[in-house]
């Protein structure tokens, strides 16, 4: 009975995917997202929602659907993408401004406008609501991630990153850079 069930479910396969499909659905999303990894992860992803959908509710034009499911997919990427570079770029400010800190070799020159920053910074972490200024201090000063900073917190690590991007903003228009 199973191998009954098993063979339909491939003949019901065959009605909507084919190589043809996946090559072209391929094809179209690499140039989407610029990196034939992703374009076939995608694709991949494709097939498995496409089949959910086939199962739940088999598509009149299962190939317009395909390249729905794809383009949407791409979409989402590409948020992704963006937000994971906007972090990234906020992490690389956090950092630039902790190298910042003189070392043990520094004149005394240095080492005044140094103590004149880290008060400054200290002034601004003040300013910021406490819940900006935890996150900020759990990811910089304690090095958690951002879903150590969520658990903690009783948060979403999008709101941990919304912290950390509100708190290095601000310390950096007040510290100056």
């Amino acid at each position: 009975m199973q191998a009954l069930t098993q063979s339909l479910d491939s003949a019901d396969n065959a009605l909507f995917w084919t190589e043809s499909l996946a090559e072209d659905l391929r094809t179209f999303l690499t140039a989407r997202v610029k990196c034939a990894e992703t374009a076939a992860d995608l694709t991949h992803e494709t097939y498995l929602r496409l089949y959910q959908a086939a199962q739940e509710n088999p598509p009149d034009n299962a190939r317009a659907l395909a390249f729905h499911i794809a383009v949407q997919l791409a979409i989402d990427y590409h948020r992704k993408n963006t937000v994971r570079n906007r972090h990234h770029a906020a992490d690389v400010e956090f950092d630039n401004c902790i190298d910042s800190i003189p070392s043990a070799a520094a004149g005394p020159e240095q080492t005044v406008i140094a103590r004149q920053r880290l008060g400054a910074l200290q002034a601004a972490l003040a300013e910021l609501p406490v819940d900006c200024r935890t996150a900020f201090l759990f990811h910089g000063v304690d090095g958690l991630s951002y879903s150590e900073i969520a658990e903690r917190m009783g948060i979403s690590k999008s709101m941990v990153g919304k912290h950390l991007v509100r708190a290095l903003a601000h310390c950096a228009q007040r510290v100056g850079n």
